[in-house]
């Protein structure tokens, strides 16, 4: 009888969750929620994810980029949240992630086109992302006919431009493109 005199005194210290909503504070770090429409394959939320539940690779044949997030592996930290940006991996409320059989079910997976090189034919980031970088530069004030040159450029390697680049200078061009 004490316990009910302490409970109509303090009132319910527990929530009659499952059968009433369970109230989530502002802040609350849930699961990832991933938008694949606005990845652009940039890499930064599995660079920044300590527990490698965010995993980014090649498929078999090399012209897909695969974007798989473990939800099992995630500590709820918020770093992939922090580092994106577009805004396609943000923190949800939600926190019910339990699974009946299938631990498949707790990943999420996305593809992208990968771009090849215009010079040498190897792959080296997504399309998304270089349509993000001009789309980006175009906000900036470049103007189409500026962006039309930039472009091969973009579609470029690192490999390639260095190489470019050094062939640039060598042949006497300076860094304004004098002689």
């Amino acid at each position: 009888m004490k316990l009910f005199d302490m409970t109509k005194k303090y009132g319910q210290a527990t929530y009659a969750y499952p059968f009433e909503p369970y109230e989530i504070v502002e802040g609350y770090r849930g699961k990832p929620s991933y938008t694949y429409e606005k990845c652009i394959g940039c890499t930064a939320c599995a660079n920044a994810c300590p527990s490698n539940a965010i995993n980014v690779k090649m498929n078999e044949s090399k012209d897909k980029l695969v974007w798989e997030f473990n939800c099992g592996r995630c500590i709820f930290c918020g770093r992939c949240d922090e580092v994106c940006p577009t805004g396609a991996v943000v923190l949800s409320d939600q926190f019910e992630n339990a699974v009946k059989f299938d631990k498949e079910n707790l990943k999420e997976r996305g593809e992208m086109d990968l771009q090849k090189c215009e010079i040498c034919d190897r792959v080296f980031t997504t399309k998304r992302l270089i349509a993000y970088d001009l789309q980006r530069l175009r906000k900036a004030g470049w103007s189409e006919e500026y962006l039309a040159q930039k472009t091969k450029f973009m579609k470029t390697c690192p490999d390639c431009k260095r190489e470019h680049s050094v062939e640039y200078v060598s042949n006497g061009f300076g860094v304004g493109g004098e002689k």
